[in-house]
């Protein structure tokens, strides 16, 4: 039995049923080591917060189909700059094989930049994260659209600009969630398991 029932029937009474919070992630330097081997640091962070999302009971929760559905398999959705400097969007199957997933990654993201129109997501049900980066900036909130009670039951993080620090690396990071499926302390331990996360690839890619 889903032990979130009175939590979930409270949420979906309200308009938008969604938790946010946005705060600093900092994680031992992943940037240094993945440039060195020729790797898109984002592209490394964007499969540790699949991984983390994975990891974490709550974030695999999704609505659909009017019941709670458990995730097992997972595409990374997230956003490009596309032709005319338009945004744009690239979905990459995960696999727990990092070069798998970069050998994906790099493929459709180059379809993502050259399309002359907004792609649309294929077919994947709510076996999906969403995820924007804004290497730009470093924000302080940010607000994703959403539609409806089962769209809003799909995680959306959002990364901003990274920021060195010593062996660190520091980033704006976002987590929105709805509310019936995720508290405040799930979202935290979605930092600290990123946090994690990353640190194992740092290590791995140290030892070669």
């Amino acid at each position: 039995m889903f032990d979130r029932q009175s939590h979930l029937d409270l949420f979906s009474t309200f308009d938008l049923p969604v938790i946010g919070l946005t705060a600093e992630c900092r994680c031992r330097d992943f940037v240094t080591p993945a440039k060195a081997r020729g790797w898109p640091p984002f592209a490394l962070l964007l499969h540790g917060i699949a991984r983390a999302s994975l990891d974490l009971e709550h974030f695999r929760h999704r609505l659909h189909g009017g019941e709670v559905h458990r995730v097992e398999r997972l595409t990374v959705g997230y956003t490009v700059v596309g032709a005319g400097d338009h945004l744009n969007f690239s979905n990459v199957p995960y696999s727990p094989d990092f070069r798998e997933f970069l050998e994906r990654y790099l493929a459709d993201r180059e379809e993502a930049r050259r399309a002359p129109v907004l792609r649309v997501a294929p077919e994947h049900g709510p076996d999906i994260i969403y995820v924007t980066c804004v290497p730009w900036l470093r924000f302080t909130s940010v607000q994703h659209p959403s539609a409806g009670q089962e769209d809003c039951s799909i995680p959306r993080f959002a990364v901003g600009q990274f920021a060195g620090a010593g062996a660190e690396v520091a980033f704006p990071f976002s987590v929105q969630a709805h509310h019936g499926l995720v508290d405040g302390l799930h979202i935290y331990r979605m930092f600290a398991r990123l946090a994690e996360v990353m640190a194992e690839s740092a290590e791995e890619m140290e030892k070669g």
